[in-house]
């Protein structure tokens, strides 16, 4: 019988409750009694598989008991419903077909004391309690996404370990017969309905949680309404169906899986044809994940219904961004498709989808799209609403202003004229008599009101006022340096903005230079002083009047300037990269091959990014004292997070028989078989040379020398990854694990030189009857001393320095800081910016992309190979059995045992025991008569 699963245990679901709405035809006749019920499902085996009304019997016969229907299952589903009311309950309408008692493991959940399995089906498979918890936990996996293997019931691998068989409803098909209830004539909506009755909908992890077990995923989701394998295909090609449904009992079967641990099973239920279900189902056709703000949009959305009669169930788009819903006038939003408006009802007809387009206008900031269609799931009446209701939120990707610091700008010069140039002060002359006698002296003074943003400033083409004009005019120009760590982003002294903002929001400051002044000229003017003399007549003397006339530079005021600085700083983490944890056993062609996957253990390494100062023409260049690329004039920047460096490590193990025993006792068996007496030709044994004992494959007679011999060989390949080129632990380890799991054992009686009975082990063996007990010896690396102490086990491995029996390629996984230089994949694969990491966006959008700094540890793939020979009693050391060893059939067997991967504690331990080779060689020794026989004649 299988073992329970140990990344997902699931129960089995032939009797579990759960509310649901179903539909139902108001002509179903609802069986009142238990015999009521049995006759009915016998009934519906008949006509739904032809399978006779006969199909479940009152009792089964398992390991040589009778096991009998539990009516008494059947009787509570009866009991726990009135007549009438199967809205209200329908699964009181279902029924479980089980044989036998209560069995299996004691659990306590909730309060209720309840055995594992409830009794078996009809084919003898265990069939879980009613509401048994996942009492091995979860891993997160949805059902849907698990590594399922197809076609189970005639795979290999899976027939070797839980010892299934195909039955009549494997991948089953019959549209004569059951298309009343499902259109393609197999189970698979059978499948469907029974996963999302139980499963589906808001049923969360916590509902199946047993003693908190994976506590931090119990409001997460077991598997998505109406889901299909993400293999790919249909159910049908995965489950194998040990019990079908009919119209009111519940169908069992089973998925088997590809994990980490090996193969592992899930239970799937397999719903009756009264709770199958009609639904209205909407996905996304068209959804776009980034739109630059102002790019046209179009969302497509697919609607279906599998209701027999056409529905016409509502409908609505609800479309915002920032909280606001689109219009319209401001967005362009636009309807279109089968239905042309935001809101309203849709005609739906089975099997034929419609489809509604919206299209509108991107904004600067995100867009949230909902999209409902019968929400309540009550016009039409629906059991499963989670595909009724759609959600996405395309992102916006911001158009950088041109002044803006991208994401990978550490500083832009900046250089502006202040808006009002030209800037004009005119001076005048009081008089129109009057005359400049200086030249107009003044300055237009230009304030950096922002000095903690405007760094480096000056002001250009704003020289002092000194020249002989009444108009002056200045034109000045401001530059300055914006700086990233001004805006609290310091990326290359390590000061990463704190929290980290949205990339497509940026960060805003404002900047203000004022400017004022005024200019200044002397001026002067004649005026005559007249006075009249005695005589009366006006004598006048010229004066000199002189003055100074001033004036500003017109319309002074403040410029103000804005500046967006773009942040991103990397992913705290790179997707996870899937690298296989496994062991894959293989015995064909007899080299007993196994292959062991693991991921390697992680080094962390510091990385860099390449950022830019650009002048005031956009073109990077490296400021004084910091030594930039010499290709593009970047800088190395520090990287928020250290980057973790694993890859896929393995090994590859063959053992095979170097020399069988039977190649080893072919010469002397060969010599009896011919009648020969020559005694070189008995070289590891003495068969004889009776007539009568040739019909034997290894006949003996006690007392004659029975000399162990074999050899055995097994070729070790690891790939691992590490910090040096040395040879590493992980390979040796692994090899002497292999060394040590080796057995050679025979269960043969010898003598040894103190004339004891033993075993090959030199284990002293008990007196029985006129002969001894029988006590298998066993001789391995730790134990290779026999029969008087003789080593009988020789292991030949790298410390043999005749053979080339150890191995080594050293390859260098190459990184560098510069852009030009050779990065692996394998480094790319564990940094951001690359698509081997799945992070190409990062470079695309936000100029991202990470290097290996400089000065730290290389990184080598080691692929070590270790060839190993183990020989049996390689001096051919003459080991006698004893005289009176009893006659009868005794065993030769060479063989690996079941080793745990603990050694060293590496990373390969994950993968628990590697399994062991049960047979690697052996003959059969057959003991008739002694040599006693040989003197007495």
């Amino acid at each position: 019988m299988r073992k329970s699963i140990k990344v997902f245990i699931i129960v089995c679901l032939l009797g579990i409750l759960i509310p649901i709405k179903p539909t139902y035809s108001s002509d179903i006749e609802i069986p009142k009694t238990v015999e009521a019920v049995i006759d009915k499902i016998n009934q519906d085996m008949e006509k739904l598989y032809r399978k006779g009304n006969d199909y479940y019997p009152s009792y089964i016969t398992k390991d040589g008991a009778n096991l009998y229907l539990r009516k008494d299952l059947i009787q509570k589903r009866l009991d726990r419903v009135k007549e009438g009311d199967i809205k209200k309950n329908p699964n009181g309408f279902t029924f479980e077909m089980v044989y036998g008692t209560d069995h299996g493991a004691d659990l306590n959940h909730n309060g209720t004391k309840m055995k594992e399995y409830s009794g078996y089906s009809k084919d003898g498979h265990h069939v879980s309690t009613e509401g048994v918890p996942w009492f091995a936990g979860w891993s997160g996996t949805q059902i849907q996404n698990f590594d399922m293997i197809p076609t189970p019931w005639i795979n290999s691998r899976v027939i070797g370990k839980y010892g299934i068989a195909t039955t009549p409803f494997d991948d089953y098909k019959d549209t004569e017969r059951i298309n009343k209830y499902l259109l393609d004539g197999t189970l698979e909506q059978s499948i469907i309905d029974g996963l999302t009755f139980v499963y589906g909908g808001d049923h969360r992890y916590k509902e199946f949680m047993y003693n908190n077990q994976n506590a931090t995923l119990k409001d997460e989701r077991v598997y998505v309404d109406g889901a299909k394998p993400s293999k790919g295909g249909n159910w049908t090609h995965y489950v194998h169906v040990l019990q079908p449904p009919t119209e009111y009992s519940w169908g069992l079967g089973t998925i088997y899986i590809d994990s980490s641990i090996g193969i592992t099973y899930l239970d799937i239920p397999l719903a009756p044809f009264i709770l199958q279900t009609t639904d209205i189902s909407a996905k996304f056709d068209s959804l776009p994940k980034e739109a630059l703000a102002g790019e046209r949009i179009k969302v497509a959305v697919s609607v279906a219904s599998n209701f027999p009669e056409p529905v016409n169930p509502e409908f609505e788009w609800n479309i915002t961004s920032g909280g606001n819903k689109l219009t319209p006038q401001d967005n362009g939003l636009s309807f279109s498709g089968h239905a042309s408006s935001q809101s309203g009802n849709i005609k739906l007809v089975k099997n034929e989808s419609r489809v509604l387009i919206a299209e509108f206008t991107m904004p600067r900031s995100d867009v949230t799209i909902q999209f409902k269609v019968n929400k309540d799931g009550k016009d039409p009446e629906e059991i499963i609403l989670g595909n009724n209701v759609l959600n996405s939120s395309p992102k916006a990707v911001q158009v950088i202003v041109p002044k803006g610091l991208q994401y990978d700008i550490l500083s832009v010069k900046d250089k502006f004229s202040l808006k009002n140039n030209p800037l004009v002060a005119t001076l005048k002359l009081p008089r129109s008599d009057a005359s400049w006698t200086s030249p107009a002296t003044g300055k237009l003074n230009v304030n950096n009101d922002t000095p903690n943003l405007f760094r480096e400033h000056k002001v250009t083409n704003n020289p002092d006022v000194n020249e002989w004009s009444e108009s002056i005019s200045r034109s000045p120009v401001f530059e300055a340096t914006i700086h990233r760590k001004d805006f609290g982003d310091d990326p290359e002294n390590k000061k990463w903005k704190k929290p980290a903002p949205e990339p497509k929001d940026p960060l805003r400051r404002d900047g203000t230079v004022s400017y004022s002044g005024s200019v200044s000229a002397d001026y002067k003017y004649t005026v005559q002083n007249c006075t009249k003399n005695e005589k009366g007549e006006e004598e006048c003397t010229p004066e000199t009047k002189t003055g100074t006339e001033s004036a500003n530079f017109e319309v002074p005021g403040t410029d103000r300037k804005a500046y967006d600085v773009y942040v991103y700083n990397g992913l705290k983490e790179i997707p996870k990269q899937t690298f296989q944890n496994k062991i894959n056993y293989s015995n064909a062609d007899k080299t007993f091959k196994k292959d062991m996957y693991w991921e390697n253990e992680p080094y962390n390494y510091d990385v860099i990014r390449w950022m830019y100062h650009l002048d005031e023409n956009g073109k990077p260049y490296a400021p004084n004292g910091i030594k930039p690329d010499a290709n593009d004039n970047g800088i190395a920047v520090p990287g928020q997070y250290q980057r973790v460096f694993t890859q896929q490590a393995s090994a590859n193990i063959a053992w095979k028989s170097e020399k069988t025993m039977a190649q080893e006792y072919a010469t002397a068996r060969k010599a009896a078989k011919d009648k020969k007496n020559n005694k070189k030709l008995y070289d590891k044994a003495v068969f004889p040379t009776d007539r009568d004992l040739q019909k034997y494959a290894y006949p003996i007679k006690s007392g004659y020398y029975f000399n162990p011999a074999g050899s055995y060989t097994f070729n070790v390949k690891t790939v691992t990854y590490k910090q040096s080129d040395a040879d590493t632990k992980d390979h040796e380890d692994l090899v002497n694990t292999l060394i040590d799991s080796f057995r050679y054992e025979t269960n043969l009686i010898y003598i040894n030189n103190k004339k004891t009975a033993v075993n090959i082990a030199n284990d002293p063996l008990d007196p029985k009857g006129g002969g001894f007990k029988t006590v298998p010896g066993i001789l391995s690396a730790k134990n290779p001393k026999g029969v008087n102490g003789e080593v009988l086990l020789e292991v030949l491995d790298r410390s043999d320095k005749n053979e080339q029996r150890y191995h080594k390629e050293v390859e260098e996984i190459e990184s560098s800081m510069q852009k030009t230089g050779t990065t692996h994949e394998f480094w790319k694969m564990v940094m951001e910016g690359y698509t081997d990491s799945s992070t190409l966006g990062s470079n695309t959008y936000y100029n991202y992309r990470e290097f290996v700094k400089d000065g730290q540890k290389k990184m080598y793939k080691i692929t070590e190979t270790t060839k190993v020979t183990i020989q049996i009693n390689p001096k051919n050391t003459p080991i006698y059995t004893h005289a009176n060893m009893q006659n009868g059939k005794y065993y030769v067997k060479a063989w690996v045992a079941d080793t745990a991967l603990s050694r060293g504690d590496h990373t390969y331990s994950k993968l628990g025991t590697l399994q062991g080779v049960d047979l690697l060689d052996n003959i059969e020794v057959t003991v008739i008569g002694s040599m006693f026989d040989d003197l007495n004649n």
